[in-house]
């Protein structure tokens, strides 16, 4: 993989934009000049895709603030609710108005468990793309069971899926290279489990101390190879095979820098992942933010 073939691959999250969000997350929801900056950061280095969503606050208007000023910058992903056929398409087409675009690159339902207990919503999402207002259609996924039932479900031509991915959370490795043989296109998030992989040890919540074992490996293995902590965990997500798209939230510009800045250690990461693949850790207490304490 190349510098600019890295590049193509991170995929700009805008929870944050919308959301006060992340374990490390002292700032709250960012300024319109702190969207701005990130945005034309994201432009200068070559990132093609913005993952957004109708509930991440009113980031899909704060988007649609900066959009229509730089035309064909960015595609862009949204999530809407699973719900009536007619009622999703109206989603989409509310968010394509919040967004001012007339297509996006994909939706998906937010909600697998939503759209399971009324799967006559997929229809809606198939409407959709046959009316041109997506590319892509699918679902956000947390456990390796619902993409097994979406790969088993007849009828469902799904093409997209997010689901979560990093060092720790490896449950969906073995599904990944069956998805991208089916044609469908794969977008990892919580490379950084939400900033938890790069808190500080010494600042780590009781909760997670069943972890520390594999954080301090992590560390001492990234360290020994020469490559810091934030370039092993991006590239660890970004190589994984079947991955199309790595998705990341940064609060400013420069956190963005520093993610692209992961490209230069791609020569010293081969010889990295093989010890990174062994910190799996299979409880999902520990690895799904929504199962996590609410004040840690």
């Amino acid at each position: 993989m190349t510098g600019a073939e890295f590049r193509r691959k991170l995929a700009l999250g805008t929870a944050q934009f919308g959301l006060a969000y992340g374990i490390n997350n002292t700032q709250g929801r960012p300024a319109d000049e702190t969207v701005a900056a990130v945005l034309a950061a994201a432009q200068a280095a070559g990132l093609p895709l913005l993952d957004t969503a109708a509930a991440y606050g009113d980031s899909e208007a704060r988007l649609g603030q900066w959009l229509p000023q730089h035309p064909g910058t960015f595609e862009v992903v949204t999530k809407v609710a699973a719900a009536a056929p007619a009622v999703v398409r109206a989603a989409v087409q509310a968010s394509l108005a919040r967004l001012q675009l007339p297509r996006v690159y994909g939706v998906l339902f937010h909600d697998f468990n939503a759209l399971q207990l009324q799967p006559a919503a997929w229809q809606g999402l198939q409407d959709s793309r046959a009316a041109g207002l997506t590319g892509r259609i699918g679902v956000s996924l947390y456990h390796p069971w619902q993409a097994q039932w979406l790969l088993d479900r007849r009828g469902w031509d799904f093409d997209l899926v997010q689901l979560p991915y990093n060092v720790l959370d490896q449950r969906f490795g073995p599904l990944l290279p069956e998805l991208a043989a089916r044609g469908v296109e794969v977008h990892v998030r919580s490379a950084f489990l939400q900033g938890l992989l790069l808190r500080p040890l010494a600042t780590l919540p009781a909760y997670f101390e069943p972890l520390r074992p594999r954080l301090e490996r992590l560390r001492a293995v990234a360290a020994q190879a020469g490559v810091p902590l934030e370039a092993a965990l991006l590239l660890f997500a970004a190589t994984a095979p079947g991955v199309a798209r790595v998705v990341v939230g940064v609060d400013t510009a420069a956190n963005l820098q520093a993610n692209v800045a992961a490209e230069q250690h791609l020569p010293a990461f081969g010889a990295l992942r093989p010890a990174l693949a062994e910190l799996a850790e299979m409880a999902e207490e520990l690895l799904l933010p929504y199962r996590w304490p609410k004040n840690i």
